[in-house]
């Protein structure tokens, strides 16, 4: 029997497509600006980085035993830097020129609660990983796409490449996508919805997605 959508993608998250992301310690070093008009990408990524690392810190007792004291964190410190309505467009893909606005500003949010749900469930397992930069590369001749590479250790101590891809909007650097070892959080996401949505169509897609959202939140171990 198939694993349904939610938990596959869960696990998927778990081997760490996003916790990596939020757990890495300082980098070692920091690429440079090819103009100078544009941010750098890595030192934007490193400042966050640390931001969540000191919440952490400074309040690991309160997260660990509050949840949702813990979602409030990540949703206020963490989301900002992801543009979740490219991610979620992106994670979509074909079927999100088919949706209505209101269908679309439905998902966009349930999306977003996704998120941090599964940020909550993921942040202590790699809050001691390291990680060093490794580089960073413009996509395009103005700058304004980045991807910048990391070799990270996970929970178990062995090194992990991580990909970061960003764009600019609105002049900050914000993540449209995550890739570990070859597994992109976009391309794993497209697949799994892609599936649900061609099972049961995409209002019940949205329906279940919201069902479990509610359903984690309104739990106190979730």
């Amino acid at each position: 029997m198939k694993t349904n959508w939610v938990n596959s993608l869960l696990h998927c998250y778990r081997c760490g497509i996003i916790g990596i992301l939020l757990c890495i310690l300082p980098w070692v070093s920091c690429a440079e600006s090819t103009a100078a008009q544009v941010p750098d990408p890595a030192a934007v990524m490193k400042v966050a980085i640390d931001d969540v690392l000191t919440q952490l810190k400074n309040h690991e007792a309160l997260y660990k035993n509050n949840p949702q004291q813990l979602r409030v964190m990540v949703a206020d410190t963490v989301l900002p830097h992801f543009n979740v309505a490219r991610i979620a467009q992106l994670a979509l893909a074909q079927h999100w020129r088919n949706t209505t606005a209101p269908q679309r500003d439905a998902y966009v949010r349930e999306f977003q609660r996704y998120l941090i749900r599964t940020y909550t469930e993921t942040l202590f397992i790699y809050r001691n990983t390291k990680a060093e930069m490794l580089g960073t590369h413009y996509n395009d001749k103005d700058n304004q796409k980045a991807t910048l590479k990391l070799r990270a250790t996970n929970e178990k101590g062995e090194p992990v490449i991580l990909f970061l891809r960003l764009e600019l909007k609105d002049d900050n650097w914000k993540i449209v996508d995550i890739n570990v070892e070859g597994v992109s959080l976009v391309i794993t996401t497209r697949g799994v919805f892609d599936e649900e949505i061609k099972k049961v169509g995409l209002d019940a897609f949205l329906s279940n997605l919201t069902e479990k959202n509610n359903r984690a939140e309104g739990s106190v171990d979730e």
